[in-house]
């Protein structure tokens, strides 16, 4: 390592080359951990499904709504009942009121959104509106 520095050689420089590359390629694309619920968003021609980690919130503590293009779900995770003299030694998952917006890639409809809770995971069914449909358009021959 002596030999290294003397000379002005540094073992590591490609390494460190190469993280600062790995950076830049993934500028902009860091999730934050501490938004709650954790989603997936798929979509289809007709349709856009959006599924929520939930674990532990009662359906009736939850809220849906849409406005255009904007999904939110707000909701509310309970405490747990801990008996007088208990300590918690360790308490890592979140309680009380939460709230995450989505910009949807497209305009749905709202009327015929649908809901269902499973084993902790929400799934929401957002059919896509009409006027944002792909339209084909028929090429006339002259």
């Amino acid at each position: 390592m002596l030999f290294n520095t003397v000379y002005g050689l540094d073992p590591f420089s490609d390494v460190r080359r190469l993280q600062r590359e790995m950076n830049r390629l993934f500028e902009g694309y860091a999730v934050e951990a501490d938004e709650f619920p954790a989603v997936n968003v798929w979509s289809g021609q007709d349709e856009l499904v959006v599924t929520a980690e939930i674990p532990g919130v009662d359906p009736k503590d939850l809220s849906i709504n849409v406005n255009q293009d904007v999904l939110t779900i707000e909701g509310k995770r309970q405490a747990e009942d801990l008996q007088d003299g208990v300590v918690c030694h360790r308490c890592e998952r979140s309680q009380g009121n939460f709230m995450r917006s989505l910009r949807l890639p497209f305009e749905v409809n709202a009327a015929g959104v649908k809901a269902r809770q499973k084993l902790g995971v929400l799934t929401i069914r957002l059919p896509r509106a009409e006027a944002a449909k792909p339209k084909k358009i028929a090429i006339t021959a002259e």
